[in-house]
């Protein structure tokens, strides 16, 4: 199975390759990213997702990862849901064209100037 970070960590790596000249990957950054992956992991697991998504917005450098599921229903307020949530720049909900639900997170760039 395909997991959050197998997608998060290619599209890394070609942004880190892409802007080589301008940018240098920060590691600590990195290890944090890898840690949201499995929270968003645990997520799909948990709502079925069908889908991850991942893309390096190139303005500002920012990780986006999104979520295609059914439905999310959080029912306390100690969900990792709110912990990722803490962690992410922000968070946006839209509908699908098949009616699901996508979750969008932006986490802080990975990247340090050079």
């Amino acid at each position: 199975m395909v997991t959050c970070f197998d997608i998060v960590s290619m599209v890394v790596e070609e942004a880190t390759e892409k802007f080589a000249s301008k940018y240098r990957l920060n590691h600590t950054d990195y290890e944090y990213l890898e840690t949201y992956c499995k929270i968003i992991d645990n997520l799909a697991d948990e709502f079925d997702a069908d889908s991850f998504a991942a893309c390096i917005d190139e303005n500002d450098m920012t990780v986006v990862v999104c979520i295609e599921c059914e439905d999310l229903t959080i029912l306390n307020a100690d969900h990792a849901f709110y912990a990722l949530a803490e962690n992410s720049i922000s968070i946006n909900f839209s509908a699908t064209h098949d009616e699901n639900m996508q979750v969008k997170f932006v986490f802080p760039s990975v990247w340090q100037s050079i």
